[in-house]
């Protein structure tokens, strides 16, 4: 069959500021969340070559985080429909409430 995929879908339960800061994350460090998620398995699971991810740093985290809600936010302004908008509204809120999560942490860290 075309188009199979190679594994089985595979679900992850997360709540929406912690995903949205990661879908941030992996896309500057990356390039997708699978490939960030298998780089951080394989390194816990001691596979050969693996090293640990890094992380990119806390300020440009919180910048793409704030730029990624306002994209959404605009986004949300021009959707004719109101349960899209209302989605879109959300993922907006959630990309604000982790950048100012890990603004809050990083202050937290420095003390």
């Amino acid at each position: 069959m075309p188009n199979q995929p190679k594994y089985p879908g595979r679900h992850l339960r997360m709540d929406a500021p912690r995903w949205e800061g990661f879908g941030i994350h992996s896309a500057a460090h990356a390039g997708d969340r699978t490939k960030e998620l298998v780089q951080i398995i394989d390194w816990l699971l001691y596979a050969p070559d693996a090293k640990a991810p890094e992380r990119i740093p806390p300020s440009e985290l919180i910048a793409g985080l704030r730029a990624a809600a306002a994209e959404t936010d605009r986004e949300a302004e021009q959707e004719p429909s109101d349960k899209k908008r209302k989605a879109l509204c959300e993922k907006a809120q959630a990309q604000r409430d982790m950048a100012n999560l890990v603004a809050e942490r990083t202050r937290a860290a420095r003390a």
